[in-house]
This record gives structure tokens, sequence and C-alpha cells, in this order.
């Protein structure tokens, strides 16, 4: 009888252990959303722990408001000896009265000491160990709470400090924060001033996040500007606090794959841009022991390394690029270096978990910038090696407009003004090539961040300019629909995983960006956040995959474009030469000359795009057919070399410069709709009317046969003569972008700029 029993309370307790995980797997394995994080710092209003503590401002840095004199410290970040000093921290800052629950919150300790309050927080009973504290807030919106350590015995220093929030949890139901065990109907009451070292978040906490997908750790770890390279160095369990400036703060490993696994939810962890290998491993390893196996990480190298708001982490992209000759270009040189050293990243990840069944390698990309992207997954064919390329895609209004704003109403028109360029019915234009690019290099293209970004830069009060009508706008029902239509619209155009930003968190003049003002705030007061809750409960995740594991990655593309830039200089190779013979305008005789080597995008196959073509001359003319086999026709762009076209490069003295002379260089662009011939803006000004050409639909694609005065090109023609020439084609196969393009000569898409990449065509008899 005493086994069955034994057996009966093991099954009870692996069903309720199954019940908790299911509970919070119930609302995110088909969401196709995640969600981002907020900045270790006593200013957050998400509230993660049931320790108020974490996020204290460390005691040096409360310098020279809270602490004075020569302080000594141990090795963990608490004063060891105050040497006739004061010392103090914040540990909440400006936080909605309401986030926090009420009732007498418990301060533990260890050492010999004694502490002082101010701001909000009001000492009730103190005892070795322990002090029992208020937080009443003086005028009834914020709550700001400041703590000093008044004595403390050098012999045995006062440290551990535990600020506990009021109430427990019942046995078992982490997402609930009750007040006493009456709420409890039976169940065991784990008080948190009880049970700190078990229970870790606030469950209120745990109930906002569970409803996503995914969980960006990009702000609580600390990565913006932040200089870390070596492990002993990272945020550990036994410092003072996690919280502090930029560079300091940060939350460790542990507790980021603890709430990964509390919620269920898969952890994206952002790798720090100095970190070195040593670093890398050992938080790989971290994650592959103990996290659930039946997660997927995401694991992206650094965060917006493009940017140069964010000096370290951009210039240190420059630098390194720079000093291993990556490019010319200090910025594109920064961009091949990230993307060599993401692939690096994801390699060793690789490693350490034995394969990629778990892991989806991300690299971040600017929102506005296509090229940018190209460039990131082609170098050094770096898209065999990613999952999914992420952009923030952001609506707003341009600064400059902002200045006419005089009410709520007029945010909303501004919004949908045709002319803005960051209203949503533009970003999802945006959005739909950045898909194209990522769909063509074998990638899913995914949100690291985004949503509204309504801010006035020019104001530092939220009293002033524009803000006080962009925060009201936040606030506003219709929101609510601008969301609903730009997340509509991203799964539209091609996007997948969209992860908001971010957690709760109070507006500013910095901006809006918290998807609720706090952790507990009524759902009718977040237009922002019903949004998401109702995109999730509406619109499962329609990828391929996207609940299951192993995870399901896109065909990598069979073409791939040939980069030789590897210097300050382009490396030129040797001109392709051919010699063209006298003849007629008639070419279906002269030699065929292949284009094979694609130099911008992907192509899917063969049949996809291919290409030759043939020339003769006269006295009068260079005559020239290219014939094309495309199996689609588009036509759609206002740039000529974004739709299905043919470029002809001439150097007519064959002097192949690396730029451009402004006499006899020259690049002609042909597409089927256009009557007249383009002429890049780098070429000598010239009346292309007197060239004759035909762009001919075939079977197959289409042809060009055209024939170009030699006296449009200003030279004379005689057998011998040496001209530069390349041939170039672009393919566009779902409108709206340039999909791939091929050229015979150049090895790299720059020879509209550099007739050093031309080849050479020789004058026959």
């Amino acid at each position: 009888m005493r086994k069955a029993v034994l057996l009966l309370m093991a099954g009870l307790h692996l069903w309720l252990l199954i019940s908790s995980s299911t509970y919070a797997l119930a609302g995110n394995e088909s969401s196709p959303l995640g969600i981002n994080t907020n900045e270790a710092m006593e200013t957050d209003a998400s509230l993660p722990f049931i320790d108020l503590f974490r996020f204290a401002l460390p005691f040096e840095s409360a310098r020279p408001w809270l602490t004075k004199g020569e302080i000594d410290y141990d090795d963990h970040g608490w004063p060891s000896a105050l040497n006739g000093g004061q010392v103090g921290t914040r540990f909440l800052n400006v936080i909605p009265a309401d986030a926090l629950p009420g009732g007498t919150y418990t301060v533990r300790y260890e050492g010999e000491g004694r502490l002082q309050y101010g701001g909000a927080a009001k000492l009730v009973k103190s005892s070795p160990g322990m002090d029992l504290i208020r937080l009443e807030s003086l005028d009834e919106k914020t709550i700001t709470a400041t703590l000093y350590i008044m004595e403390s015995n050098p012999e045995n220093h006062l440290r551990n400090i535990r600020v506990l929030m009021s109430g427990g949890i019942c046995e078992n139901d982490p997402f609930k924060r009750v007040d006493s065990a009456k709420q409890c109907s039976g169940k065991s009451y784990q008080a948190f001033a009880d049970h700190y070292e078990d229970i870790t978040f606030n469950p209120d906490y745990l109930n906002f996040m569970k409803d996503f997908k995914v969980i960006r750790f990009m702000n609580m770890s600390g990565i913006t500007r932040n200089d870390l390279r070596y492990w002993q160095d990272r945020p550990n369990l036994d410092e003072a606090t996690w919280g502090g400036p930029e560079g300091q703060r940060g939350v460790p490993v542990e507790i980021m794959v603890k709430l990964a696994n509390q919620l269920n939810i898969n952890p994206w962890f952002n790798m720090p841009h100095n970190a070195g290998d040593h670093y890398l491993r050992r938080f790989a390893e971290y994650v592959k022991q103990h996290l659930k196996p039946t997660l997927n990480v995401y694991i992206e190298y650094t965060n917006e390394a493009w940017n140069a708001v964010f000096v370290s982490q951009a210039e240190h992209m420059k630098q390194k690029g720079t000093i291993a000759k990556l490019d010319a270009d200090r910025r594109i040189a920064g961009f091949k270096y990230y993307s060599k050293h993401s692939v690096h990243i994801f390699k060793l990840w690789e490693e350490v978990f034995g394969d990629t069944e778990r892991l989806v390698r991300v690299m971040g990309g600017m929102t506005t910038d296509n090229a940018m992207t190209e460039i990131i997954l082609a170098y050094q064919q770096a898209y065999q090696y990613v999952d999914a390329v992420a952009i923030a895609p952001y609506f707003y209004i341009d600064q400059d407009e902002l200045k006419a704003l005089s009410d709520v109403d007029g945010v909303f028109a501004a919004l949908a003004v045709p002319d803005n360029r960051y209203s949503i019915d533009n970003l999802l234009k945006i959005i739909r090539q950045q898909a194209e690019t990522a769909t063509a290099y074998g990638v899913d293209l995914i949100a690291y961040e985004g949503g509204q970004h309504l801010v006035d830069h020019k104001t530092h009060k939220m009293t002033e300019g524009a803000t006080p009508y962009l925060v009201a706008a936040n606030r506003d029902p219709r929101m609510a629909e601008e969301y609903q239509r730009l997340l509509a619209g991203w799964k539209d155009v091609g996007g997948k995983l969209f992860v908001a930003f971010s957690a709760p968190r109070p507006p500013t003049w910095h901006g809006s960006w918290g998807i609720t003002e706090y952790i507990s705030q009524p759902e009718a007061e977040t237009p922002k956040y019903r949004a998401l809750l109702t995109f999730n409960t509406d619109q499962p995740c329609w990828w391929t995959g996207c609940q299951k594991n192993p995870l399901h990655r896109l065909p990598k593309p069979e073409f791939v474009p040939n980069d030789l830039v590897t210097g300050e200089t382009v490396v030129v190779k040797e001109p392709t030469s051919v010699t063209i013979k006298r003849g007629s305008a008639d070419l279906q005789k002269a030699i065929p000359h292949r284009i094979a080597t694609l130099i911008k995008g992907t192509l899917s196959n063969a049949g996809d795009l291919s290409v030759e073509w043939r020339a003769s001359w006269n006295e009068k003319n260079f005559n020239l057919a290219v014939i094309i086999d495309d199996d689609q026709l588009m036509e759609d762009s206002d740039q000529v070399w974004a739709d299905d076209s043919v470029e002809i490069y001439i150097d007519a003295n064959g002097s192949r410069e690396s730029q451009f002379d402004g006499k006899d260089d020259f690049q002609f662009v042909f597409r089927m709709k256009d009557q007249a011939v383009n002429l890049s803006g780098s070429s000598p000004k010239r009346d292309t009317g007197s060239i004759r050409h035909k762009m001919i639909k075939t079977d197959a694609g289409y042809r060009l046969d055209t024939t170009i005065p030699w006296k449009l090109l200003g030279i004379k023609p005689r057998v011998g003569l040496i001209i530069g020439f390349d041939v170039h084609v672009n393919d566009d196969d779902n409108g709206h972008l340039r999909d791939a393009k091929m050229a015979w000569n150049a090895a790299v898409d720059r020879a509209w700029k550099n007739p050093e990449l031309f080849g050479e065509v020789v004058l026959g008899d």
C-alpha cells in the first residue's frame, strides 16, 4: 500500500511539473511573435525579479549623490569598509506605483550593520539580518527608492542584500502572485521572503512573457557598448547587482537560461562584439548543458553592428575590417568583418552543439539598406551558414514634420500621408525587397525589433515639442490598428518571426518603447499589447516547421556571386580578350561568347538566367547581339537596373583606367519598355538617338540587337584596335528589385565606376 501511495504521489508530482510547463507552452508554441527584454537598470518597469535589488545601481556608480568618501569593496561589489564615508544606492527609479504590489517588503542581508532607507522606502521594523519596509509613493504615481549602508562591521561586512516583494506563490503556480496562504486553496504557500533562493522571477513578468515564442536577451545581457572579452569578466551570480551603466550592467547567462526554461521560450542570445573564442565557447557550452533540449537557440553577433550610434561595436567592425583589408571603404569593410566573424561564431556554436539542429543563426541587417543585406550574406558565401537575416521594421514620422504637430489626430494623419517615407505602406515596400533578397539567398527574413518609433529627438522633456502628442498617440486605440496593419503587412510581404520592442517600460522623452508602460498595466490601457495578443491568437505562425524540431531551413541557391574584393583596391584579373570580325549587322554566324560570372544576388538554377553575346564591326558601327534565356520578364521599377535589362560597357580608347574619364568611357543600359537608350551619369553626355536597337521577346526570354556608331564613341575603327568592353545582364524575377546580375568579364559589380574591370575586344579582319 505504501509503495502504491508513493508511486501515486510521484506521478502526481510529475503531472504538476508537466502541467506547469504546458501552461507556458500552450500560449507560445504557435506564436509568430517574440519580445525584447529591457536593460538591467533600476528604471526597469518590467520588474523581472522578486528581488528588487538585482537591478540596483552599483554602489560606486551612485557617486557623488549617494556614495561619498573612500569606500573599500569586496570582490563582488559589496562595501567591505566605509572608512568614514557614505555608501548608498537606488534600487527603484521612477517606477509606476501600480507596477508594484502593495504590502510589506522584506529586506534580508548577511553580516553585521545597519541600513537606512530613502525616497519611497519607509522602514517598518528592523531586526538583525532583516528589515521590513513599505513603498509609499509621495506623488501616488511613481516609486523611487534608495538604500544606504549606515554601519558595517569590517570583520563581517554587510552584504548579500535582498529586497523581496510582498506576497508569494502557491506551489506549482509561478505565474500568479498571491498575498497569503489563504489564496492557495490547500496548496503549499511559498512566501517570497522565505523562498527567494528557489523563486527567482516575478509572477507578473512570467505571465506577461509567456505568450511569446522567442525572448531576445540583447538588452538584459548588457550587449550595448560593452567591450566584454573574457569569460571571467562576465556578469555572475555573486555580484552585488546586475544593474549599472552601459558596459557594466548585464544579467548572467544562468539566469537567462533559467527564464527560458521556466517559460518554455526559445532564447535569443547576442554575443559581445569583442568576446574571445574562450568566452564564446563557454557560453555555448553552458547553454548546451542547461537549456531544455526541446528549445531552439537564436544566435546573433552583437547588436546593430552597422549603427554608428553604438560606437563601440560599429567602430570595432570598421577597424577589424580595415586592418584585414577587406575593403577600401571602411563601412563596407565593417560589413564584411561582421559577416565573416558571424560565421566564425556560428561554426563555434555548431561545434559545441554537435550540429545545427537547434541553432537559428542570425545576421542583423538595416531595414533600409538592402545592399548591406546582400553584402553580409554573399561575402565568402556566408549565407551557407546563416538561417535568418533580421531587420527592425519601425514606422514613424520624419523629424522635420514633427514641428507641425499640434494634437494626437495630427500624429496619425502624418503617419498616413503618402509622402511619409517611414509610413507603414512605404515600410512594407522596403520589407518586401528585403524578403526577396533573403529568399534568394536561402534564409528567412525575421524582425529583431519593430513597432512604432515616434520620438522627437529635439526635445529633452516630456512637455516639449511633439513629445506629448507622440506619447498620447501610443496610448490611443488607433495605435492598436496601426500595429495590426503592420503585422498583417509583415506577413503578407514575406516576413516571418516578429520580435517586438520592447518589454514594459514607461514613456520618456527618449520614446514610448514599451508595448505596455509597466508590467501589471491593465490590458484595456495597452493598445500595442492588445494588438500583439490579437495577432498572436488570429495568426498562428505560418512558416514551415515553425512549431517543430528539427528546424526547417530554406534551400540554398545553386549559384553564388564571385567576390574578389580582398584589399584596399579591387583585385583586377587579366581581362578576357576576344577578336571580333569585320562584317554586317547580321550576327547569326558570329562567334558566341558565354556570360557566366554571377556578380550580384543569386540564381536558383541554370534556367533562371543564361546569356551569350555576339558582335561584329564595320566602318560605321559596332554591332552587338545579346541573347538572354530568362523565365520571368519584369519591368515594374523606376530604376532601369532593377528590372530585366542589359548593360553595355565600352572604353573606346582601351585605356581601362580605374575610373570613368568623362571622355570615352560609356555605360549604356537597354530595357524592354524603354524607347531610348539609358546613359549612366558617369558617361560623357552624348545624344544616344543615333543608336539603333531592338529588344525582342523570344520563347526562352529576350534578345537585344543594337548598332552603336563609332562616331558616337569618338573613335575611328581599324583592324587591331583594342577597346575596353563588357556586357552585364540584370535579372528580376519577382518585381520590385533586381535578384541577380551576371557579367562577361567583371568579377564584382563595380564596372559602373571602374573600367579596369572591363574585358577587351580586338577588331579583326
